[in-house]
């Protein structure tokens, strides 16, 4: 019994972060099934690469500009980019100025969203004063030389933009 107790105080490495609306600069999804965090890369060479990097610019009352670009010590990345994006559900297609998903392996691979099966990124708060923008997403993607597909699953951001 005393095992139980102790080990349910561990953390867990494979947790994706909280789906919180703070502005805690979190984001993280589950990458056919496994757990991805954003936790940026290290570089001996030179400066490391940035965990989360965020571009955001209002367009009108009710559109924006949102890109989101990820690294992560695995060395594969995921993009979000709404072109025109709105509060609620955004559909992510493949075509030109439209929002989209990329998630890019650790073997240089590109998987991108296509409008036969769109994916979606739902913002469920954005505070242009406080400057967070949070939300969820989930999408497929392919490559497109092989037609290799990834399930992205679970996603969900947290972050401040300057």
């Amino acid at each position: 019994m005393s095992l139980l107790i102790i080990n349910s105080c561990q953390p867990k490495d494979d947790a994706l972060p909280a789906p919180t609306t703070e502005g805690l600069n979190t984001f993280g999804c589950k990458i056919n099934g496994k757990v991805w965090i954003a936790d940026g890369i290290r570089n001996d060479q030179g400066p490391a690469a940035k965990a989360i990097e965020v571009e955001f610019k209002r367009l009108n009352a009710t559109t924006f500009y949102l890109f989101i670009h990820t690294n992560a010590s695995t060395k594969d990345r995921v993009q979000l980019t709404l072109p025109k994006g709105v509060v609620g559900t955004n559909l992510l297609e493949d075509l030109y100025d439209k929002p989209f998903g990329i998630y890019y392996d650790n073997n240089f691979k590109i998987f991108k969203t296509k409008s036969s099966n769109p994916g979606q990124v739902v913002i469920s708060r954005l505070d242009t004063v406080n400057r967070i923008v949070s939300g969820r997403f989930a999408f497929d993607a392919e490559f497109v030389v092989s037609k290799e597909t990834v399930k992205v699953t679970e996603g969900r951001f947290d972050v401040k933009y300057e």
